[in-house]
């Protein structure tokens, strides 16, 4: 049968009675639903090689977040950049027993918080990477993904995993539903993929604040972003000076040609690119972005009368907008 499915824009949450002075008194705190991870923020900087590194990660740290390390270097230099890290971090591996091997050298230099990174997780290779390594490392917290279904969710939390992220082609530079014409919108999938007994981390589609109150809203306990940080001076890359002296950093998905060309010795014959690459501008506003988004949540759970984020999706009320209705969202243009 037939379903219909939602993202982001299609719709707009409904005001609650507030019952709360300040948006001050709000908690934007998470605890995932196993208790191994607690965020004052729970906000994840995404796992690709344009975001994520030691600077990346302290940073998020520092605001209460989280960074997510990506794995596409050497083992010695992964341990390298998971030592400069200052506080809590996630680090990631593939599916090989090479990467398995990664994995314990990353927990012998102090990692407990692990990530199998896998753009279809909803597989069997990928469920038997995360059984062998929860049998190798029993009590380090593993999120695993990504997957858009209940029944992907499913899968992972039965091998083991204790987060779950959810979310397939809704990157911002990511290609794979156009590519292939498999995905699910980005809320439907976090409410689906929320029926599971694992905490979800919502991973694709956001653009704004607004995006990740109705992420946390529709499910999921986490959210990771990767376009609204992209390019700032915390992200890694050499700055590029332009022709018309405008400063830019790159930008790729890593299932991208250029990606793929990198790390894994160029673009087999038998699979196409499913991400994209792009120059974006150089920015030193990470600061603002962060306290955009802290603001935004603050101020989303008191429209809702919520204190908690668990609250607020207890009660979530929303309604399908018109394109009429996402235009009247817009700031106006002032006559």
């Amino acid at each position: 049968m037939m379903r219909e499915a939602i993202t982001f824009d299609d719709v707009l949450m409904v005001p609650g009675y507030n019952h709360y002075e300040s948006r001050r008194l709000v908690d934007t705190s998470m605890t995932d639903r196993i208790g191994k991870l607690t965020l004052t923020l729970p906000v994840m900087s995404s796992n690709m090689d344009t975001v994520t590194e030691s600077a990346m990660a302290n940073f998020m740290s520092s605001k209460g977040g989280i960074g997510v390390l990506h794995r596409f270097m050497s083992v010695e230099d992964n341990i390298v950049e998971f030592k400069k890290c200052t506080g809590h971090v996630f680090v990631s591996i593939g599916c090989t027993d090479a990467e398995l091997e990664r994995a314990k050298a990353l927990h012998d230099a102090g990692a407990t918080y692990f990530c199998i990174d896998v753009a279809h997780a909803h597989a069997k290779y990928v469920g038997h990477t995360l059984k062998q390594l929860r049998k190798i490392l029993p009590d380090v917290c593993i999120m695993a993904g990504n997957v858009a279904t209940y029944a992907g969710a499913d899968y992972l939390a039965s091998c083991g995993a204790d987060i779950i992220k959810a979310g397939i082609g809704g990157g911002s530079v990511c290609s794979t539903r156009i590519k292939t014409g498999f995905g699910i919108p980005m809320l439907t999938c976090i409410q689906d993929c929320a029926r599971c007994d694992r905490s979800i981390v919502a991973d694709g589609g956001i653009r704004s604040a607004g995006d990740i109150v109705k992420a946390l809203a529709f499910g999921a306990d986490f959210v990771m972003i990767g376009g609204m940080l992209a390019g700032t001076a915390v992200t890694p890359g050499k700055v590029i000076t332009q022709s018309d002296g405008k400063k830019v950093k790159h930008y790729r998905g890593m299932a991208s040609r250029e990606a793929q060309t990198d790390f894994m010795g160029g673009m087999s014959d038998w699979k196409t690119a499913e991400g994209v690459t792009a120059e974006v501008p150089y920015r030193e506003d990470q600061d603002n972005i962060l306290a955009d988004i802290i603001g935004g949540l603050r101020s989303g759970l008191t429209y809702a009368g919520s204190s908690t984020i668990r609250e607020l999706q207890r009660k979530l009320d929303y309604v399908l907008v018109s394109p009429a209705g996402r235009i009247e969202s817009l700031p106006h243009k002032l006559l």
